[in-house]
């Protein structure tokens, strides 16, 4: 048992590094840039936009792709080994091929070939400065030059003396090259004279020596200097990132906020589905075809056919409203997990858990009703197939009575395909019930994540990933470990 335990555990981030790797591609190859097709709302909410941005806007464009890691390759970067022709080819297309690109085209060239400055910034300075060639192509690789040196300061609402110190030097550093960008009409004069400035920056700070990527420089940004490691470097400090509207909170904190509501809509059905499960499916196997069997699997068929964003307004229209709890003249509620706080901070401990009851009847029922339906059904085949095995008969033979017999042997053998079942739902426990959530307005994971796909919020769907990829692995494990206890011929050596 305990080297069993190792080697899964072992395996355990094995698979999530791969799980996160396929995840982190796939979100990163979707189609569309996240930052400019989502633009920011008063309200921090995610609005659409195709405009094109100024320069304030500009600068907020470039400092959100900095702090996601989006000015990286995904994988590998070989951007440093570009070469000098490779960069010429760039600069033309950019320069004297915009009127044949779609707005989209362009936009992701200059994207590209921006977020490539940094890495050949002493290639585009001599470009620049070089009176040989044409007037457009040296101010185009001189704004890529300027982009190559913009760096993004610290952000976060407890930084250090040293790093508010580091954050006005990079500001005012910043605020030097954009002031030096090249304009379209400007005078010949006026750009040798910023061409000037920018070489005088460039040597202030550490010239060749700094700017240059030598071999091994270059070794180590193929494989450190990509989106996936920046990423996994920050996961194995255990920092998965602020949200994408607000830097102040990080996607831990807001999840924690969020949990007990998403582990009540998910832990407490899980539990009850599997004692109910059992009873109603151990009924329907002793019960083979008579009317018991007929009439719940009619039953269970309607249930699982129905679906829930019809089975949650129904239960809110003819159940909640204009109804009370029998016999009583208390409410029925539907909205929230609980009462308002002015009203829930002045009950006692057992008034609040009523109420808190009360609130979820109704999103437990619709949560619940669809997976009775299909585990009662499994766990009456699971149940029918357990009845004919000869140790059943056997210990009917041995004068063992009817309960003993349903409840040692057929219940605790039959219960493995369901305990297999459940496992992979603790997987879900962060995804809640989008649909119940919404519906019953309870401010749950679920509503959560959808947000953030909305918003394409990076760093909230890849902890959904992966901490429903972990949940899921801990599941199958502690699925393993219950048939040694429901099973003594389980050997897991």
């Amino acid at each position: 048992m305990i080297h069993y335990l190792i080697r899964r555990l072992l395996l355990i981030p094995l698979t999530l590094f791969a799980i996160i790797l396929v995840n982190f591609v796939i979100l990163n190859l979707a189609p569309g840039d996240p930052a400019n097709q989502a633009s920011l709302g008063v309200t921090g909410e995610a609005t659409r936009s195709n405009k094109e941005s100024g320069s304030v806007n500009e600068n907020q464009y470039l400092q959100f792709r900095e702090h996601y890691g989006l000015t990286l390759p995904i994988l590998f970067n070989t951007w440093p080994s570009l070469s000098t022709d490779t960069i010429e080819e760039g600069l033309q297309k950019l320069t004297y091929e915009r009127e044949q690109l779609s707005v989209q085209k362009y936009h992701e060239l200059r994207t590209l070939w921006g977020d490539r400055a940094r890495f050949v910034m002493p290639k585009l300075l001599g470009i620049a400065s070089d009176p040989s060639r044409d007037l457009r192509l040296r101010k185009t690789a001189l704004n890529l030059f300027v982009r190559g040196g913009i760096r993004q300061g610290h952000v976060g609402a407890t930084l250090s003396s040293e790093k508010r110190a580091e954050n006005r030097r990079i500001s005012s550093s910043n605020l030097y090259l954009t002031e030096r960008r090249a304009s379209t009409h400007g005078s010949v004069e006026s750009f040798e004279e910023k061409v000037g400035d920018l070489i005088s920056w460039y040597e202030r700070s550490g010239g060749w020596e700094s700017f240059t990527w030598r071999k091994g420089a270059k070794v180590k940004a193929f494989f450190f200097e990509t989106r996936l490691l920046r990423y996994l470097g920050k996961v194995l400090t255990l920092d998965f990132g602020t949200l994408r509207n607000d830097a102040n909170k990080t996607v831990i904190s807001e999840v924690g906020k969020r949990m007990k509501y998403s582990l009540t809509l998910a832990v407490v059905p899980m539990f009850l589905t599997f004692a109910l499960c059992q009873l109603f499916g151990m009924l329907m196997a002793t019960r083979q075809n008579q009317w018991p069997d007929y009439s719940f699997n009619v039953l269970f068929l309607v249930l699982f056919a129905i679906p829930i964003f019809v089975v949650a307004p129904f239960l809110i229209e003819k159940i909640a409203l204009n109804k009370t709890i029998p016999f009583t003249q208390i409410s029925i509620p539907y909205s929230g997990f609980h009462s308002s706080e002015a009203t829930y901070s002045q009950l006692t401990s057992p008034k609040r858990l009523a109420d808190t009851f009360l609130h979820l009847f109704l999103p437990l029922v619709a949560i619940m009703y669809g997976t009775l339906a299909i585990q009662s059904r499994l766990s009456r085949t699971a149940f029918l197939e357990v009845l004919r095995q000869d140790y059943v008969k056997a210990a009917r033979a041995r004068g063992l009575s009817r309960a003993q017999v349903l409840i040692k042997h057929v219940g605790r053998n039959g219960a493995i395909t369901i305990v297999t079942s459940l496992a992979a739902s603790l997987g879900v426990i962060l995804g809640g019930s989008l649909i119940v959530e919404t519906i019953f307005e309870i401010n749950g994971f679920g509503r959560f994540f959808y947000e953030a796909i909305l918003n394409r919020d990076f760093n909230v769907v890849l902890f959904s990933a992966f901490a429903g990829s972990f949940l899921t692995l801990i599941g199958y494990l502690a699925a393993d470990i219950a048939y040694t206890v429901l099973d003594p011929r389980v050997n897991l050596q």
